[in-house]
């Protein structure tokens, strides 16, 4: 099957069609931003001037997440819970060295775009 691609404008477009039909809410400027950042994080990583269709959908479940934590404060590791006299120590090692969980959606996302990735020589 091959693989069909988009302008960036149409990318976008279906991307923030998919988030209203996934997340229920009329589109506002954030999903707006948040789906030209990804297509163009894609496009620059992938060294292409089309954007892979089969993204579309990857692309707004990402775009919920972020979403969802701007409205929800944010995802950061837990360190500990403490309720009474008992503590939990969690390990935080595993956070994401990349700096913001945006940078790390699409740092977990790279083996998908690597499929998609063009080669560019030296010259």
């Amino acid at each position: 099957m091959a693989t069909t691609y988009l302008e960036p404008a149409a990318a976008t477009s279906e991307i923030k069609e998919n988030v209203v039909t996934i997340r229920g809410k009329p589109a506002d400027d954030k999903l707006d931003l948040y789906a030209r950042y990804f297509v163009g994080e894609v496009l620059d990583y992938c060294n292409r001037d089309d954007f892979p269709q089969a993204l579309c959908v990857a692309g707004a479940a990402i775009i919920v997440r972020w979403l969802e934590d701007l409205e929800n404060g944010g995802r950061s590791a837990l360190k500990s819970i403490k309720q009474d006299d008992t503590e939990y120590q969690f390990a935080v090692t595993e956070v994401p060295q990349t700096g913001s969980t945006i940078e790390s959606d699409l740092y977990a996302l790279r083996p998908r775009l690597n499929l998609y990735r063009k080669v560019r020589w030296r010259e």
